[in-house]
């Protein structure tokens, strides 16, 4: 599955990774969430939990990839 990837190699880069500077980053996005996502994401419905990880996990690698940006 998509999701299972995408949270895999999101959990790699952090595990291989992890700083404070990347927890900072993850948590801002945690914290900015709409509603819906922190809605869905305990959803009994498998599928509109699924669409809120995946949407929850594109937020995270886009703020991922623009520090990582900002840094070069």
């Amino acid at each position: 599955m998509a999701t299972g990837r995408l949270f895999g190699a999101v959990a790699a880069a952090i595990g291989q990774c992890m700083t404070q500077a990347l927890t900072d980053i993850i948590l801002r996005v945690v914290e900015r969430a709409p509603s819906w996502i922190r809605r869905d994401l305990g959803a009994k419905d498998g599928s509109a939990r699924v669409r809120a990880e995946e949407a929850l996990a594109a937020m995270i690698a886009d703020a991922l990839s623009q520090q990582e940006k900002a840094e070069d």
